[in-house]
């Protein structure tokens, strides 16, 4: 059996035309802004086609390859505040006032469904996972088998008003448990009760904000907007089933509505359906819970709650606060901060000036007009006089377009600064890349060093230099461009390695990758060393007369692994072609112990001796 690449159907392998949504691959078309077909999210959801689409959100069918199971995600992608370019993921916003408003949404989409998925753990509500990539966040449902309520009830089929409750007890309790964390459903209806076998299994048909459209089982006040509703709203949509089930009747409509219900009709029933129903909002029941209690004949006002429910109710109090504070964090890590710094990096990449508009000026004469405050280092390149001004830690630039590395770097004291601030030294998680605190910027060292996070989350920063991991990777980006301020470089990729950062990880030894200074003995040995460990051969060569530069960071192949790439000075009067057809994989790299550990594989290199003692 194979499945259909649009709704995720299985179906059988001779099919031309998917028997549940009717797609012929021969005539796909994809949605513009859409993600492709195909694209994986969290690792973990294969997509299909597009399902629905409206001004705020994109749904897409998928395949959840955890469960092998079908699901829907729906996709924050307001249409007036963000868009996405074609072959991107990540989207992008439309200007500065846009981004302001979608990041608020956002925010609150995200704090919202976080809430709902903890309902959907104990209840029928079909929230399964909510998660943020791609700078927006994810919304996941199952698609609900069965059948709806409405085939079960009305049309002149009645029930006792007792089996009516107990086929509704689950969407009753779902209803108590969004109360408990300040929610309602806003939708009820026998179209979004989802049955099985005779009972409720899934509510679905939940919005946010609720939709306007308006049916029998809505009550009066949703025609006047969300702002007007409340759990008060879906006590009549509960009232109105339980009175379409046990009577027979679909609810009436209208200003003179009047309920019909039959001779032998059990009065305590009727007495609860009217007052649920009730087209004054003030006169119904307040809350499902108070509803649920007539139904059992309790009087939950004034009712003492044993200590075991006091003190679940202060429990659930407790876990919805650090709820709404975990979503918070999460938001500003998943969200927030990368839109920050890709904002920043645009920014400080516009202040580059690139040109100079005459020629015959010195531009040193305009530039300490502008910053008559700032004492520029001799001999610095103007065209980064702008970043100097703001931040005297700056130090130059990394540039790897097909990497989508694009990046100020700046130089610290030491190597923590630097770590979790920004260019500007502004606490971020994301940090900002920067040469080891040793190097000297006006005449290269034999190793210049250049740090940059690598979030396991994204892409941002030196994420991408995870390409590099493969032949592939190396073909696209062969050579980096690096500038201090005083000169610019370009380095051919020479080598791509893993390393631990810490001596447990490797039978007590650290491979020191990060030196600044070598002897040519020594930087052959090192070289030697590196030879043994880079994943591939790219057809580079190296002498131990040559300068280079080392990228790191953060890996997760074990706790604490590093991602290394190394490139190699551009000598003088050479081509910079590299001939990337020469490149071959290395058939036995050597890796730290950790690495063979995680894999479960022994380590060939474990008496191998480390000859580079820098």
């Amino acid at each position: 059996m194979k499945r259909c690449i649009y709704c995720l159907s299985e179906c059988s392998d001779e099919a031309q035309l998917c028997s549940v949504c009717g797609f012929n691959e021969a005539t796909k078309k994809e949605h513009a802004g859409c993600l492709p077909v195909g694209t994986k999210l969290a690792g973990r959801y294969l997509l299909g086609g597009v399902c629905s689409k409206d001004k705020a959100f994109v749904t897409y069918f998928a395949l959840d390859c955890q469960t092998r199971q079908r699901v829907k995600i729906a996709e924050y992608l307001h249409e007036k505040l963000a868009y996405r370019l074609p072959g991107e993921l990540i989207i992008k916003f439309r200007d500065e006032k846009c981004f302001a408003r979608a990041d608020k949404e956002i925010a609150a989409f995200y704090a919202h469904y976080q809430k709902l998925c903890t309902v959907s753990k104990t209840s029928i509500l079909n929230f399964t996972d909510c998660f943020a990539e791609n700078a927006t966040i994810y919304v996941v449902s199952p698609i609900a088998t069965g059948t709806p309520l409405s085939s079960l009830i009305g049309n002149g089929k009645a029930m006792p008003f007792l089996s009516a409750v107990s086929l509704l007890k689950p969407v009753i309790e779902c209803a108590a448990e969004l109360e408990k964390i300040g929610k309602w459903h806003g939708s009820l209806s026998p179209y979004s009760v989802i049955t099985e076998n005779g009972k409720a299994t899934a509510l679905t048909g939940y919005s946010y904000p609720p939709k306007s459209l308006y049916s029998p089982f809505d009550a009066p006040e949703k025609q006047l907007g969300a702002k007007e509703c409340g759990s008060f709203t879906d006590v009549y949509a509960i009232g109105a089933m339980l009175y379409e089930a046990s009577t027979g009747f679909l609810p009436p409509q209208g200003e003179n509505k009047k309920l019909r219900f039959p001779a032998d009709f059990p009065e305590h029933a009727r007495e609860i359906i009217e007052k649920a129903m009730n087209p004054d909002k003030a006169e119904r029941y307040q809350t499902v819970s108070e509803l649920f209690a007539a139904i059992k004949g309790k009087k939950s006002a004034k009712e003492k709650l044993p200590r075991a429910e006091i003190i679940r109710r202060i429990t659930l109090a407790v876990a919805s606060i650090c709820l709404v504070i975990s979503a918070g964090v999460l938001v500003n890590h998943y969200i927030i901060e990368p839109m920050k710094e890709r904002k920043q990096s645009s920014e400080l990449a516009s202040m580059v000036q690139t040109t100079l508009e005459d020629n015959s000026r010195d531009p040193w004469d305009e530039i300490r007009q502008k910053h008559p405050d700032v004492d520029f280092p001799a001999q610095m390149n103007p065209a980064f006089a702008d970043l100097y001004a703001l931040n005297r830690d700056f130090g130059g630039w990394i540039s790897i377009p097909a990497m989508d590395i694009n990046f100020s770097v700046v130089q610290g004291d030491d190597n923590k600064y630097y770590e979790r601030r920004d260019f500007y030294g502004k606490s971020t998680s994301y940090g900002v890349p920067f040469f080891d605190y040793r190097n000297s910027l006006k005449t290269l060292d034999r190793n210049t060093i250049i740090y940059g996070h690598n979030m396991r989350h994204d892409d941002k920063l030196f994420g991408t230099l995870e390409q590099y991991r493969t032949v592939e990777g190396f073909a696209k980006a062969p050579l980096i461009g690096m500038s201090t301020i005083y000169g610019d470089y370009t380095f051919k990729v020479y080598a791509v390695f893993i390393s631990n950062s810490k001596s447990e990880d490797n039978n007590g030894d650290i491979f020191n990758y990060i030196f600044t200074t070598a002897s040519a003995e020594n930087f052959a040995n090192y070289i030697r060393e590196v030879d043994k460990r880079k994943l591939y051969s790219t057809g580079v060569d190296i002498n131990e007369n040559d300068k280079i530069l080392t990228l790191s960071t953060c890996c997760y192949d074990f706790n604490d692994a590093r991602l290394v790439v190394v490139g190699r000075l551009l000598r003088e009067g050479e081509s910079p072609a590299v001939d990337t057809s020469l490149a071959k994989e290395n058939p036995n790299p050597k890796f730290p112990q950790a690495y063979y550990d995680a894999k479960g594989k022994d380590n060939p290199y474990a008496n191998d001796p480390n000859v580079f003692n820098q």
